[in-house]
């Protein structure tokens, strides 16, 4: 997928801008808090559907207006030409269209553009706790999978409404009625949601390995295990789910939520069979943060068919200069990329026909290919 231009309106500080882009390497550059986030923000909101910095999109129309408007142009490796628009209205909904169509609901533009996102808060993804890890494996796998996007979105469904049910039994001390079925509701797609994400794991896993010894030629080896809460040993998910349920019912009546299920889920990521989130330095979880968006970006492409279009806000922070290069010639043309950061020397020996812009206040100015890097 390519994204050939965008225009916005109103977007955090952003008034106004319409922008072109180079099929390979866009560069942002600017001092903080001059709108280089607020872009990647407003690309992004085109693939997932949402923004990745707030559950509440109103906040992202610029203050003292009453609304904002998107329009992004892009087109797939297959040639397919899109015309994709999104406005809010302050205390409105959000409305979208794709090609004039109007859409029901936004979550429908969800897989014309498949994305990979990398923000400096993406270090968490290693160090961090398990939902940063179920959310990793769960946007990739949504990306590529109809039907595990649907899965997910009814075992969320289905968990809200165990969790209300619980609750209310406990605040009026009775017990909860058809509990029973709302269990096998979430045996179900619970079961559904594990093998996808193992599934998907399992094809990361391979790609991450690869990429980390390409861009970390030191030997170690990088590992990624999927650990279920409630089947350790792998017997069967169903069965395991239906007897963990069982065994913390009690627990659940005293608490008034649901205490089984994947939303429990983690996943390990080990250096050397050393637990990277209890002992790797920021540095080693940095790079293996970096990695595994790289192999999500690859994975997509591979089960896809369709190159992702790859966000990366200010990656090359506190990395060496060699470890900066062999990431960056890891996206090489495989990719569109646009890439952020507080400096233009922080981009090196860019590749020929990229596009660099300097964002101020929300003002955008490109520059023209980059094609001489002396002095940057």
């Amino acid at each position: 997928m390519i994204i050939l231009g965008l225009d916005v309106v109103n977007f955090r500080n952003i008034k106004k801008a319409s922008l072109a882009f180079s099929e390979t390497f866009n560069f942002i550059s600017g001092r903080n808090a001059q709108g280089k986030t607020n872009l990647l923000e407003a690309i992004h909101l085109f693939s997932l559907g949402r923004s990745f910095r707030t559950r509440h999109t109103e906040e992202a129309v610029t203050f003292g207006e009453d609304y904002f408007f998107l329009r992004l142009m892009c087109r797939s490796d297959a040639g397919i030409d899109f015309r994709i628009e999104i406005g809010l209205e302050r205390g409105g909904r959000v409305k979208a269209s794709v090609n004039g169509k109007k859409l029901s609901s936004l979550s429908e533009i969800i897989g014309i553009i498949p994305s990979v996102i990398f923000t400096p808060q993406d270090v968490m993804l290693a160090a961090g706790p398990p939902a940063n890890r179920r959310m990793y494996i769960d946007y990739t796998t949504a990306q590529i999978s109809p039907a595990f996007l649907s899965n997910l979105k009814e075992y969320r469904k289905v968990l809200r409404q165990r969790n209300s049910l619980l609750r209310n039994a406990v605040e009026e001390r009775r017990e909860p009625e058809g509990l029973e079925a709302w269990d096998e509701m979430l045996i179900e797609k619970g079961e559904a949601v594990v093998a996808g994400r193992g599934e998907m794991l399992s094809e990361i896993t391979s790609r991450a390995g690869q990429l980390y010894r390409e861009i970390v030629p030191s030997g170690e080896t990088l590992e990624i295990v999927y650990l279920c809460s409630f089947d350790p040993v792998g017997g069967g998910t169903a069965g395991a789910l239906r007897e963990e349920l069982g065994r913390v019912r009690d627990t659940e009546m005293k608490r008034g939520y649901t205490l089984a299920g994947p939303h429990f889920d983690d996943i390990v990521i080990s250096l050397d069979a050393t637990e990277l989130r209890k002992y790797g330095s920021q540095g080693r979880k940095r790079l293996t943060a970096i990695v595994l968006k790289l192999a999500q970006a690859a994975t997509i492409m591979e089960r896809r068919g369709e190159r992702p279009v790859v966000l990366l806000d200010d990656i090359f922070s506190e990395l060496d200069g060699e470890t900066s290069r062999r990431a960056r010639d890891l996206l090489s043309d495989r990719y569109q990329s646009f890439i952020t950061s507080p400096r233009i020397g922080r981009f090196g020996d860019a590749l020929e026909g990229a596009f660099f812009f300097v964002v101020e206040s929300g003002s955008f100015t490109r520059g023209g290919a980059m094609t001489d890097q002396s002095g940057a």
